[in-house]
């Protein structure tokens, strides 16, 4: 019988205990990463999730209402770094009459944070084109338009994306 040398006695022992080092380095790392990139709460129907969950049905069958009667249109195509504007119509699908009594709700985001959410206004509302307040871009790279629409009893959720430039 041959005598096995203390290295090769010692090898799955060192392995475990390597593994267990790297397992350890492995998580502060995910840690670490975490908090420089933390979650963001996507606030696309403009509620909270529990909220989203227990009532998506309803909100879709609402969509499907408001998608059904009327055409929404976010005039937009692109940020500029600095001062910008914004204008969304609405008409019927059925005669392309303008609607003129929508309740409107927009918030301008970055979809990887939160620190630079506008919530905008509608500031003029004529022939179906809701004209929203002025607002300011303070950075280039993607950016959303998260629109809420309501009219009578139909309500439309929009995420438009678009760019911003200097």
């Amino acid at each position: 019988m041959k005598k096995q040398s203390k290295l090769s006695e010692l090898r799955w022992p060192i392995g475990i205990i390597l593994s267990i080092f790297g397992l350890i380095a492995l998580s502060i790392w995910t840690i670490q990463q975490a908090n420089i990139k933390p979650v963001v709460m996507d606030d696309y129907y403009f509620e909270s999730y529990g909220d989203v969950d227990r009532n998506i049905n309803e909100i879709l069958k609402s969509q499907q209402a408001f998608d059904a009667k009327y055409n929404l249109i976010v005039d937009k195509k692109n940020f500029v770094v600095g001062t910008n504007d914004l204008t969304i119509k609405i008409s019927s699908k059925e005669n392309g009459a303008p609607v003129l009594d929508a309740n409107i709700t927009v918030k301008i985001t970055k979809p990887d944070t939160n620190k630079y959410d506008k919530m905008l206004k509608v500031v003029k509302a004529e022939n179906g084109n809701y004209q929203l307040e002025n607002f300011t871009v303070e950075k280039i790279g993607r950016w959303q338009i998260l629109t809420k629409a309501t009219v009578n009893d139909a309500t439309s959720f929009t995420k438009t994306e678009v760019n911003a430039t200097k």
